[in-house]
């Protein structure tokens, strides 16, 4: 298959989990044999050239200005390259992801367009209670219209967004995020004491409650120490998130955290192999990639409850659930773990073997591709209708 994804954060630059999860999709695609390439639209700032080839994955890069009306004229190049590759026949599908809806009002195509549910604007707005910009929540919805088929990370964000957006249809398919696994695990390597947390300093991602339950873990664990990575965030008054998590700190809380802003893969996967522990309290996500990543690693895992949670870890078996809108609950799991290497030992062997043999890119790469036949074959069957 020829197979064109459209995303605007297509790694080595700074990205989230759309980004991650694409590039590990369209990697272990080419490696199986498919022709992969990827498009998408970026600031010109953005650390990355406007076309690579990472892997056999081919990237086209558009650049946009910084201007706020950018995004139009960005939108029909975006769509008429598209275009164009559809009708010399140089890719048999294209998929796109639900944020900002990129393909609303497309025309009719040669070839099928597929959205994957990763969690929209208007979906994590609804998640949190905020509310949702009308231009925005349009866009999305005419998108995932717009689409011949739809797929979702998990299966709460597909039903959440089915009713937000009053589809009438459900998800073709329930596709998981895929996640490299692995080979090269260090064994004796895990320091108990250290917590690891990796995200977006925001308020979504579960920081400031993990910042309000760290003293109580120091209470009961006074060596804890809790490093902190991902990019800074901003508070809802705008200032640095990071800074504010500072100022809320003193003494020796203070001093047992740590920042790390923003770092490479490899760095961060060193540290999910070395940590005692992982602590991901967040308030919303689609299918986070964060706590699977360190789970394949090996290390004990607390996620939260709230959405897919139970999708990914089965509470007390591979990893350990939370309420994030309470501290005192986070602080008494972090502890539990802590102080308890059978249990952080049984967890983060159960933990591996869960990703294993259910998150595996390669487990993965076989429902995908099954996933796109069957769009292609329905699409060809309705055309010929």
């Amino acid at each position: 298959m020829r197979i064109c994804f459209l995303c605007n954060e297509y790694p080595p630059g700074p990205h989230g989990g759309v980004g991650t999860m694409t590039q590990v999709l369209a990697r272990v695609l080419v490696q199986a044999g498919h022709q992969v390439r990827v498009l998408g639209v970026y600031l010109p700032n953005y650390p990355a050239p406007d076309y690579e080839e990472d892997q056999g994955v081919r990237v086209w890069r558009l650049r946009r200005s910084n201007h706020r009306f950018s995004r139009l004229p960005a939108r029909h190049q975006l769509f008429r390259t598209v275009a164009g590759w559809s009708r010399r026949g140089e890719i048999d599908l294209v998929e796109v992801p639900d944020w900002e809806g990129w393909v609303a009002g497309w025309p009719r195509l040669p070839v099928p367009v597929i959205a994957r549910l990763n969690g929209s604007i208007s979906y994590f707005a609804a998640e949190l209670g905020r509310p949702t910009n009308r231009v925005t929540f349009w866009l999305e919805r005419a998108s995932l219209l717009r689409a011949e088929f739809w797929c979702s990370v998990s299966r709460y964000t597909a039903d959440k967004t089915q009713r937000l957006f009053g589809l009438r249809s459900g998800p073709r398919a329930i596709l998981y995020n895929p996640v490299d696994i692995p080979t090269d695990l260090f064994v004796n390597t895990r320091s108990s004491k250290q917590v690891v947390f990796t995200g977006t300093l925001t308020v979504k991602k579960g920081i400031v409650s993990l910042v309000k339950a760290w003293p109580r873990v120091i209470e009961v664990c006074k060596e804890a120490e809790l490093h902190i990575y991902g990019k800074d965030g901003r508070t809802d008054d705008g200032p640095s998130m990071q800074a504010f998590l500072l100022s809320q700190c003193h003494g020796e809380v203070a001093k047992s955290i740590h920042f790390h802003g923003h770092v490479d893969r490899a760095e961060l996967f060193a540290a999910f192999q070395k940590a005692g522990l992982a602590v991901f309290p967040s308030y919303a996500e689609a299918f986070a990639l964060a706590p699977l990543e360190a789970m394949a690693y090996g290390c004990p895992t607390i996620y939260s409850r709230r959405g897919s949670g139970p999708e990914l870890i089965e509470d007390g078996r591979d990893g350990l659930l939370i309420e994030p809108d309470q501290p005192d609950e986070i602080a008494d799991a972090v502890v539990r773990v802590l102080t308890d290497d059978s249990l952080a030992q049984r967890l983060g062997a159960a933990g591996r073997v869960r990703v294993i043999k259910n998150f595996s890119a390669q487990i993965l790469l076989t429902q995908n591709e099954a996933f796109y036949q069957d769009c292609l074959s329905n699409f060809r069957q309705h055309q010929i209708d």
